[in-house]
């Protein structure tokens, strides 16, 4: 390819100036992305496990210890686990029986109520006057529930058929009546008392726990003796009343409507005697749950507690972590430096961590530290694995829960599969060290993530969900269990592990999907997938260009191709290329006739303008069709297409005629040019070339390859030099990549045909003309 540099190496000194204060770091220029990376390092070492589990946190029971032997320094208690300390408080809470208090003061206020009605029903009894009303309503102000029939059979004595109540009572009646009575009181009495005595708990035992099978009972009358006793000893106020009625059928001598009586007066006066004392008896729980201890055992100065290349038992891991904690107690009450010494550390390694992330967008993705918004999309995504693993780790869940493969896809998608990778390394190694440098996950976690990016890494259909789930599915087993075989892990430890990394796997693209949707939305950025979407040849837009202005319309089409395979060529985004081309073009719709493309022959209606009104078309066509993209919604990526496809090149064919009708006045060329901006990206500068590229060729009456190649070899050279290119990452190894796809596709677009021969000896092309 030839490309001249003599313009361009009298611009070197400005151009090597230009580079050297673009290289170079000035701290005053990025004192908002170091606040930020500060502010997100010290969130990330909050989520740092304490010390006690951060040393140990990697020992998992059956694997071999590597380490050096560990000898106790000192003499320290072995805790017990969260879940045997939990068993015991359970059981120190059972182990308290509940408190009541036997209350003889309620027997003899019910006893001595009981008597007393007894007494006024007698002395009713013994008038021959008594009406059942009068005996009726006596019963019903002291509480006893019993009907009209009933009271006649007691006014009557008992009698032994049914009898009308007479209009007057004989003595004979009478004297039998009351000793009916006194029969029946004397049994209810009895039976009350006697139940009184053995006591009637005051709430029901379902209450309490199953295991609960003692009653701590205090009597109040004997110096508030507290006595343990069988829970079973005693009933309740709906157990005591069915046994009311048991003794009455069973130890008296009563009939049954008898009994019927004696237990309608009987049970109105059962009340709870023996009662709970809930206050006293939650503080004595409070007590026991106190008392329970932390440790089981103790370890003394001087022993070893595990050898290298000793298997890992659950005891040794009982016994490290204790001495962790038995450490980080002791720099408790050591000095401050002492205790932030553990704190900087975190915070450190975090931020070294962190630091590759940094070093590499700032090395190779400088527009992405420059554009706050960017920033804070990796920042958040950062953080929330960093969360969900604090998560993960306070609850003692499985490791390979942690997203690290979402959110690679997120960061992929939104940027590259470099930053995807890049991301993907730093947050594998933070997830390690939050699990107290378990590193294990950190490896598994960083091939899962590799594997998923080559999936997303272009996304060109929405099935891309599924072809991710099913990579990062076989990625996390495959992974689980190189790890686990040479961990010499159990099958059924392998099989829980892989479970987990099953359900990672299905679920991680599927988050992703929605985060991105959301992130695009909130942050206002453009993915593949909306690329994918405008890229629809019949989206409104597309439609309304080809219906308005179809020689625009094939124009933009075939920039795209250029430019889709020029893109592909250097590696950058050719989805965003051949979108960015269908839409370039879009505002020549407002006067579609006042551009060659779309002008029929020997129609011209610039023929009719004055070159500087012809330069106002052509700059009014970048203007609008920035309008229509902004009003339709459309990226900014695409708008930037729209204003820097001209960069900010000169209208040759204007100027010149503009000079040559200027009878010597003098004419800027600043006024033929277009606004700009240059192109500021490969994919918008790859457009500018193919837009101009596109055009040239058609001008071309024998498009031989030679010639396609002269054109485009040419226009490269003319943009370069004009500087049109300066602004853009394209080298010149990008500019040979480029001129060489635009030959394929233009050779293939102007391919020649053979002359095929017509039947009558003609050729097929003047038979076609002649028809």
């Amino acid at each position: 390819m030839r490309l001249s540099k003599s313009k361009s190496f009298r611009k070197y000194p400005e151009v090597l100036k230009s580079v050297v204060s673009h290289r170079k770091f000035r701290l005053q220029d990025y004192r908002i992305q170091l606040v930020g990376l500060f502010i997100l390092t010290l969130l990330i070492t909050l989520m740092f496990p304490r010390g006690k589990s951060f040393q140990f946190a990697d020992l998992k029971e059956g694997r071999v210890y590597v380490g050096p032997e560990i000898i106790a320094p000192f003499t320290f208690p072995v805790n017990k686990s969260a879940d045997e300390y939990e068993v015991d408080r359970r059981r120190a809470r059972q182990s308290v029986p509940p408190v009541f208090v036997f209350s003889d003061s309620v027997a003899e206020h019910q006893l001595d109520a009981m008597i007393k009605l007894i007494g006024q029903v007698d002395r009713l009894l013994r008038s021959p006057e008594t009406q059942v009303e009068d005996l009726q309503r006596l019963m019903r102000d002291a509480g006893v529930v019993i009907s009209s029939e009933d009271v006649q059979l007691v006014l009557l004595g008992f009698p032994e058929t049914n009898e009308r109540f007479p209009a007057s009572i004989n003595p004979g009646i009478v004297q039998r009546r009351i000793l009916e009575f006194e029969t029946i009181a004397k049994a209810a009495l009895a039976v009350t008392r006697e139940i009184f005595k053995a006591g009637v708990l005051s709430v029901d035992k379902s209450q309490f726990s199953a295991g609960t099978d003692k009653l701590s009972i205090s009597r109040s009358g004997q110096d508030h003796i507290e006595e343990l006793e069988e829970m079973n000893y005693y009933q309740s106020i709906v157990d005591s009343r069915n046994t009311l009625l048991e003794l009455l059928r069973k130890d008296t001598d009563l009939q049954e409507r008898e009994v019927k009586i004696a237990y309608q007066i009987a049970v109105n006066f059962l009340q709870p005697n023996v009662l709970y004392d809930q206050v006293e008896h939650q503080r004595r729980i409070e007590d026991a749950v106190a008392t329970v201890p932390l440790a089981k055992d103790q370890i003394l100065a001087g022993e070893r507690i595990i050898d290298s290349h000793q298997r890992i038992t659950r005891q040794h891991i009982e016994k490290l972590n204790s001495f962790a904690v038995a450490k980080a107690e002791r720099g408790e009450v050591s000095s401050f430096w002492k205790r932030a010494v553990p704190a900087v550390g975190k915070f450190l390694f975090t931020l070294f961590i962190l630091s590759i992330l940094v070093i590499y967008l700032y090395r190779a993705r400088r527009p992405i530290v420059l554009d706050l918004k960017r920033l804070l999309l990796i920042a958040l995504i950062i953080l929330l694995v960093s969360l969900f693993t604090f998560i993960v780790t306070r609850f003692d869940l499985s490791a390979y829960l942690i997203p690290v493969a979402m959110a690679a896809i997120i960061i992929t998608i939104f940027f590259d599969a470099d930053v995807g990778l890049v991301t993907a390394v730093a947050l594998s190694l933070l997830t390690g060290a939050m699990r107290g440098n378990e590193y294990s996950i950190t490896f598994i976690s960083l091939f899962a993530s590799t594997i998923v990016i080559l999936t997303v890494s272009k996304v060109r259909t929405r099935n891309w969900v599924l072809h991710s789930m099913g990579a990062t599915i076989a990625a996390y087993l495959l992974a689980i269990t190189v790890h686990d075989f040479v961990s010499y892990i159990s099958f059924s430890d392998m099989a829980k592990n892989w479970l987990f990394g099953m359900i990672n796997g299905f679920f991680a693209p599927i988050f992703a999907y929605g985060m991105v949707i959301i992130f695009e939305f909130a942050f206002d950025l453009t993915t593949d997938m909306t690329l994918l979407e405008l890229s629809d040849l019949n989206q409104p837009l597309l439609r309304q260009l080809a219906m308005r202005a179809p020689g625009t319309y094939h124009h933009s089409i075939v920039v795209g191709n250029l430019a889709e395979a020029a893109t592909e060529a250097i590696g950058g985004n050719p989805l965003l290329a051949r979108v960015g081309s269908y839409y370039h073009d879009i505002g020549k719709m407002e006067k579609p006739e006042y551009f060659v493309e779309n002008q029929t022959k020997g129609h011209n209606p610039q023929e009719k303008l004055t070159p500087s009104m012809s330069s106002l078309i052509l700059l009014n066509h970048v203007r609008k069709g920035a309008d229509m993209a902004h009003s339709q919604g459309l990226p900014r990526e695409i708008e930037d297409f729209i204003y820097e496809h001209h960069g900010t090149g000169l209208m040759g064919y204007f100027y010149q005629k503009a000079l040559e009708q200027s009878d010597g006045e003098n004419i800027s060329a600043n006024e033929f040019r277009y606004p700009g901006p240059r192109p500021r990206k490969k994919e918008t500068a790859i457009v500018m070339l193919a837009d101009a590229v596109e055009a040239t060729s058609r001008t071309l009456k024998d498009p031989t390859p030679s010639r396609i190649k002269n054109v485009v070899e040419n226009l490269i050279d003319e943009r370069f030099k004009s500087g049109e290119l300066d602004d853009s990452p394209l080298t010149l190894q990008d500019l040979s990549k480029i001129s060489e796809a635009f030959q394929k596709i233009l050779n293939g677009i102007f391919h020649s045909r053979i002359d095929y021969p017509a039947g009558n000896g003609e050729s097929g092309e003047k038979k076609e003309k002649s028809v």
